[in-house]
C-alpha cells in the first residue's frame, strides 16, 4: 500500500500516518512511501515498529539519499527487510523536478493510495492523481479541517474514499488487523520449516530480530516477515521496544 502526505504535517497527522503505517505492517502487508520529511518518515515508521517492511523511492540515486535526517531511518527499512528504489544513475542528486516524477512509481508500486494530509498543491495529489489514473482506490483521512484537510476534500470530491480509523481503513482495503486475525487455537507442535526454528530460537523473554537471526542463522527479513505470521497465528507476542517473546498461553482468545 503507498501512503503520502505532506512534509509539514502537524502532530496529529504524524500520528496518524505512523499508526496507519503500523497497522498495514501488522495486517501483512507492504508500505510504499517516498522517504520524505513529514508523513512518509512517520508511516515508514509505523510500519517497522510493527514488524512489517517497507520500500522507500528515492528522488536521486542510490548514493545520495535525501534527506540526510533520514538516513538512518533508511538503514533500518534496509535492515528490516526492506529497501530503497531509484529509477536514475548513481550519482544523481534529488532536484525540485525529480520528486513529482518519483511520486508515480510509488502509485504503481501499491495496490492502493492513503493520502493522510494534503494542503493544496501538494505532491501526495499527484500520487493520488497516478493511482487513479492506473485504476487503483485512492483512500483519505477524514474529518481534516484547516488548510491539512483542503487537498483530502478534493480527493473526496474527486471518488476518493474517507477514512476515519485504522480499523475502517483496514476494512476498506480488505486487510485484517492482527488483534482481529484468526483466534484458532495452533499448536505449536504443527508448525514446520522456518517457522518451527523461529519459535524455537523465543522463549518468555523477549529477544530482538537481530538475535533471532543469529540463532537460526535466517535473513532478516525472513526473520521479521516469520515473527509476524507467528504473531498471527497467537504464537508469539510482540514487546514493544524490547522485541519478540513466545506466546506460552496460546492465541489470544483461546
Amino acid at each position: 500500500m503507498a501512503v503520502v502526505g505532506s512534509r509539514v504535517a502537524g502532530s496529529d497527522g504524524l500520528e496518524q500516518a505512523r499508526e496507519v503505517g503500523k497497522a498495514i505492517a501488522r495486517a501483512g502487508g507492504w508500505l510504499v512511501s517516498g522517504g520524505a520529511v513529514g508523513v512518509d518518515a512517520a508511516s515508514h515508521t509505523g510500519c517497522l515498529e510493527g514488524g512489517g517492511r517497507t520500500l522507500v523511492v528515492l528522488g536521486g540515486g542510490l548514493d545520495h539519499l535525501y534527506p540526510a535526517e533520514n538516513r538512518e531511518l533508511f538503514a533500518r527499512v534496509v535492515e528490516s527487510g526492506g529497501g530503497l528504489v531509484s529509477e536514475v544513475e548513481d550519482g544523481q542528486r534529488a532536484a525540485t523536478w525529480s520528486f513529482p516524477k518519483r511520486n508515480r512509481i510509488v502509485a504503481a508500486l501499491g495496490e492502493a493510495t492513503v493520502v493522510v494530509r494534503a494542503g493544496q498543491g501538494s505532491g501526495a495529489l499527484l500520487t493520488a492523481g497516478h493511482a487513479a489514473r492506473l485504476g487503483q482506490r485512492v483512500l483519505v483521512a477524514g474529518g481534516v479541517p484547516g488548510a491539512e484537510g483542503e487537498g483530502l476534500r478534493e480527493l473526496v470530491a474527486a471518488g476518493a474514499t474517507e477514512f476515519d480509523t485504522v480499523e475502517e481503513l483496514l476494512a476498506a482495503l480488505g486487510l485484517e488487523s492482527a488483534t482481529r486475525a484468526s483466534a484458532a487455537v495452533v499448536d505449536p507442535g504443527s508448525v514446520g520449516g522456518e517457522a518451527a526454528a523461529l519459535l524455537g530460537a523465543l522463549d518468555r523473554e523477549p529477544r530482538g530480530a537481530d538475535e533471532v537471526a543469529h540463532r537460526t542463522g535466517l535473513l532478516p527479513g525472513a526473520v521479521l516477515a516469520g515473527l509476524m505470521e507467528l504473531e498471527l497465528l497467537g504464537l508469539v507476542e510482540r514487546r514493544p521496544g524490547r522485541g519478540f517473546a513466545r506466546r506460552e498461553n496460546g492465541p489470544r482468545g483461546a
